[in-house]
């Protein structure tokens, strides 16, 4: 098996590498990995995984609902039976024996003995707050949509960017509204997607300002004064990216301002420390002028085009066209090669919001189109994400 072993050598240069502490090697590693998955299983082998995919999260799913992963992990290591489970939860104990046998082969918790278990990382970070939220959002959401998908698309067909009354994206075709909206009307959901997005970004990846040069970038231009405004953040939702923006840069001169919809402004608790809040639909006029960086964090890849323009002009109209800048914190994809996360998050906008993640030709595109040009694209070797800086094209 020549190809196999040539895989196997990549893959053991990767993970010496990445014991090294070569961040990027790590990302090289998984790759490596999931290259010698390929190389090594069957036609029938590959086909039957991704049949059986959805059974994993549907037991998480279960498990998460019954207070079972929140038991193990509250154990804190000490191995629990499924009888103490059961009797902790109220779950049924051979229910709990028969979802655990997926939930530890997939590692997210470890199976010590016959009918026990104990937590692991992956089982204290799935149990946050944030990632219960994270679950609960797409198995919900997403498993209806695709249960519904085949008999959409024979009656009604799959439209990417709907248009007209007779179109309807596969979220308003189950639910009979778009998300946004069906969000404001479910706060169980809504709670959930708020706290998912608050803590969305992997923890060990580089921040935003990490990737973007900002003292440098500001630097080129007038100094920033203390009155004035430094940041917006629109669409901020509960203030996680700006409130670690102004943790970084406590001393940083002029006001770093979080825009978000009332709904989601009043619900901010605690209040983040040195961030002026204020309610804004960025589909209505930009109240804020001339601000030194318009953020906008995951904003374009919840949007079509035209919905994108609108918010985009909105922001255009109101910046100082030679020192404003606009950072874009999203996907850029490639043109191939695009890695799994990135590509699924491309097709889960198509599903949700009739949306879509760019590439670089696509986002220049999107920019021109509404007078605004890319200064340049800051991308971490090991992020998901890059931010893209444009500013007002002048004459």
């Amino acid at each position: 098996m020549p190809v196999l072993t040539d895989d196997l050598v990549r893959l053991q240069q990767a993970a010496e590498a990445d014991a090294r502490g070569d961040p990027v090697a790590h990302v090289q590693l998984l790759q490596e990995i999931h290259r010698l998955q390929l190389a090594a299983e069957t036609p029938a082998e590959r086909t039957m995984r991704m049949r059986f995919q959805i059974l994993q999260n549907l037991c998480v799913r279960i498990a998460i609902e019954v207070n079972v992963l929140q038991a193990i992990a509250a154990a804190n290591g000490r191995p629990v039976t499924a009888a103490e489970l059961a009797q902790t939860t109220g779950a049924d104990e051979l229910l709990i024996i028969r979802i655990m046998r997926v939930i530890t082969y997939v590692g997210i918790c470890a199976e010590t003995d016959y009918a026990t278990y104990a937590s692991n990382e992956t089982t204290a970070f799935i149990t946050q707050k944030a990632f219960i939220g994270a679950e609960k959002h797409h198995t919900d959401l997403g498993f209806a949509i695709g249960g519904k998908l085949v008999e959409m698309m024979r009656t009604h067909g799959l439209h990417q960017f709907p248009e007209g009354s007779d179109q309807k994206s596969p979220f308003e075709y189950t639910y009979g509204m778009g998300m946004f909206e069906y969000l404001e009307k479910d706060r169980e959901q809504k709670e959930d997607f708020d706290d998912y997005m608050a803590a969305r970004r992997d923890p060990d990846a580089p921040q935003w300002f990490d990737i973007y040069p900002v003292e440098q970038q500001l630097a080129d231009g007038p100094k920033v004064d203390k009155a004035a405004v430094l940041l917006v953040d629109v669409g901020g939702g509960k203030g996680h990216e700006i409130s670690k923006f102004r943790q970084r840069f406590p001393e940083m001169p002029g006001e770093v301002v979080l825009q978000d919809l009332p709904v989601t402004v009043k619900a901010i608790d605690p209040r983040p420390k040195g961030v002026t809040l204020m309610e804004h639909d960025f589909f209505k006029e930009q109240p804020i002028q001339g601000a030194r960086l318009y953020f906008l964090r995951n904003i374009m890849h919840d949007w079509p085009d035209d919905k994108c323009r609108a918010i985009l002009g909105n922001i255009v109209n109101a910046m100082d066209p030679k020192h404003s800048r606009i950072l874009i914190d999203d996907y850029v994809l490639p043109n191939t090669g695009a890695e799994m996360r990135a590509a699924s998050m491309d097709i889960l906008m198509m599903l949700y919001v009739s949306a879509l993640e760019r590439t670089q030709r696509q986002w220049e595109d999107l920019l021109h189109s509404v007078n605004l040009e890319i200064v340049h694209i800051w991308s971490a070797e090991t992020g998901a994400e890059s931010v893209i800086e444009a500013r007002v094209r002048l004459p």
